[in-house]
């Protein structure tokens, strides 16, 4: 009799110790499975930058149509996909061919970065009519003409670009040089970076974004 009761205890003891054992692993499982539920997955928290594809590091080119605007052009809200945008325009330049209003198309270009519906972090330079074909691109040459609003420059190849003068990066300077003849050229050489805005009519017009002294 006290064999059989020392026997029985033996194997209650087995059976405690082997369910202890397992709840101590499904613990451990159900743990590990609620941590790697309730990580965030690196592409839903990815930010993405609305911009159009251009040859400019640091200017880049939204493209959308105007929501809403300011008072007074201080602002602005653009629909670009299925993002709604507002830009500070403060110290921005307005070339449009028609007002700011709802539904104008517009090409945004800005220095700084844009995540998601977020511009806080993009400073906008230049809003001009909305063109998908768009990009930045860069230009040497030494200037020929310089009047009030326009200059132009001459490229090794010969070929002849003018540009309008807008507030664009180092024209506060000395950078087109002073004028040497009755042309008004100064024969400085020049690199400009710029945009092209072509109209209905077929007529194109280069807005510099910054010149500067060609290397």
């Amino acid at each position: 009799m006290k064999k059989t009761w020392i026997m029985a205890l033996a194997v209650c003891a087995a059976v405690l110790f082997t369910a202890c054992g397992k709840s101590s692993k499904n613990t451990e499982s159900v743990s590990n499975t609620v941590a790697e539920s309730t990580a965030p997955s690196s592409e839903n928290t990815e930010e993405v930058s609305q911009e159009a594809p251009g040859n400019g590091e640091e200017f880049k080119i939204l493209i959308g149509k105007v929501k809403k605007v300011g008072d007074n052009l201080e602002g602005m809200t653009v629909e670009s996909g299925d993002k709604e945008i507002n830009f500070n325009l403060i110290g921005a330049v307005v070339e449009t061919s028609y007002a700011l209003e709802p539904e104008v198309e517009v090409s945004v270009i800005y220095k700084g970065e844009i995540s998601g519906s977020d511009a806080s972090n993009a400073k906008p330079v230049l809003v001009l009519d909305g063109q998908q074909n768009m990009k930045v691109q860069e230009v040497a040459g030494s200037v020929i003409d310089q009047a009030m609003s326009t200059f132009t420059i001459k490229t090794e190849s010969g070929e002849e670009i003018g540009f309008i003068k807008d507030n664009c990066e180092g024209l506060d300077t000395d950078v087109l040089g002073t004028a040497t003849d009755d042309s008004n050229g100064s024969g400085a050489m020049v690199k400009v970076t710029y945009v092209t805005v072509t109209y209905d009519a077929g007529s194109k017009s280069n807005f510099p974004l910054r010149v500067e002294a060609a290397k």
